[in-house]
């Protein structure tokens, strides 16, 4: 769940130039360039490309491909995120850089309440995977805008990622390192060929990242922002503009004591309801799957109105309920403590978690969560100037789900 953008545009001759295979390596080049003609979306799993480029044969004007990144402290007071875009203009509501489909941004909210954020174009992007490999991380570098990943598979289905910002003409340089701690998923469930792609209609996700130990080590414009917490990396992307899909999404994950969890619950343009959940222990999956009830995420307190209008306000918390389809229900109390963005049609917020199944044999978890709340509104978004270090001009990290 937050949202951004990443695939390029390229004619089908152009793509099978920019893909090379040698016996160790498989690669891709993104140009920074549309699209002109109709693209295909990847709907169903193949193996070791959870988190490649999606759309074939790439970006045009109304469609959309992006990686998020995210770490929240462990006492809900910082958080960093990180995006990497390919969307054209008419497919994401946060594209700001026209024609050019490829751009990176970085924002987040210190400990003092300070928020603060700069996005940047890139003029090509490529991205690497193990040819051969059985595991799932990829690197990318997003050509000439200082930002990059690099992934790791280190055995046990876990994952490494460090995701670099090199800009010091933007006054932001530094890492964030992901070390997996819960197995990847899809919407319907666990990384595996085969598996659907689709959360509903139009948009797609899978995420690579569900929970991991993170750490962020940054210095913006000057000020060392250093710390450790729990970290998150998805994608999403869409064969239609985004815009159109959706009138009310709630996404988010958490990590009380020693389970990890990830909520979406999502009505459609056409008013159907969607769900999709995912909760571990201690690493070990206890379900990962979609349909009606996996998740069901209601508002609670002040400015608890649901559906929620365009004006509600962030919730006091959230009330989110797990379905194990085994008669056990996993119940997650979310408390809004840090309102990192609220533009009305979106409300990115950090809180407090305490969760568990009840009962006499299980106690209830503490821990820290990040999650959002969007409203379908207008185009309308404050996208303030492209690049800035006095507020955040760059929150629109949508969760599709």
């Amino acid at each position: 769940m937050l949202m951004y953008f990443a695939l390029a545009v390229i004619p089908t001759a152009a793509l099978a130039e920019s893909v090379f295979r040698s016996n160790a390596v498989e690669t891709i080049t993104l140009p920074s360039t549309l699209y002109d003609g109709p693209v295909t979306v990847e709907s169903i799993a193949t193996k070791g490309h959870i988190d490649w480029p999606k759309l074939s044969p790439g970006v045009n004007d109304t469609t959309y491909d992006w990686w998020y990144y995210d770490v929240v402290s462990a006492d809900a007071s910082t958080s960093v995120t990180f995006v990497f875009y390919n969307a054209g203009p008419h497919g994401f509501i946060n594209t700001r850089f026209g024609s050019n489909s490829l751009s990176a941004s970085v924002s987040g909210i210190l400990s003092n309440g300070t928020n603060w954020g700069i996005a940047t174009p890139a003029t090509s992007a490529v991205f690497t995977r193990p040819d051969k490999d059985p595991g799932i991380a990829t690197s990318a570098v997003f050509e000439n805008s200082g930002f990059s990943w690099n992934g790791t598979d280190i055995g046990h289905g876990k994952t490494t990622y460090v995701v670099t910002v090199d800009a010091p003409e933007l006054r932001v340089t530094g890492t964030m390192t992901l070390v997996s701690f819960a197995p990847a998923r899809y919407p319907c469930g666990l990384d595996r060929a085969g598996q659907t792609e689709e959360a509903f209609p139009g948009v797609y996700w899978s995420v690579s990242v569900p929970d991991a130990e993170g750490s962020v080590d940054l210095r913006i414009n000057g000020t060392k922002v250093k710390f450790s917490g729990y970290g998150y990396h998805d994608k999403n992307w869409g064969d239609v503009p985004f815009i159109g899909t959706l009138s009310l999404s709630y996404w988010g994950h958490a990590r009380p004591g020693p389970y990890s969890i990830v909520w979406a619950n999502s009505i459609d343009a056409k008013g159907v309801e969607h769900a999709s959940a995912y909760l571990a222990k201690d690493g070990k999956v206890l379900v990962s799957a979609c349909g009606e009830g996996t998740a069901v995420v209601r508002p609670w307190g002040k400015n608890s109105e649901f559906p929620p209008r365009i004006d509600t306000g962030p919730a006091e918390g959230l009330e989110v309920l797990f379905d194990l389809d085994d008669g056990r229900v996993f119940r997650a109390n979310v408390t809004t403590s840090t309102v990192v963005d609220d533009e009305g049609a979106y409300i990115r917020t950090l809180g407090t978690v305490a969760g568990g199944f009840g009962g006499d044999d299980e106690k209830t978890y503490h821990g820290a969560a990040m999650f959002e709340a969007l409203r379908r509104n207008s185009r309308t978004f404050a996208m303030g100037p492209p690049y800035s270090l006095s507020r955040a001009v760059d929150p629109l990290s949508y969760h599709a789900p």
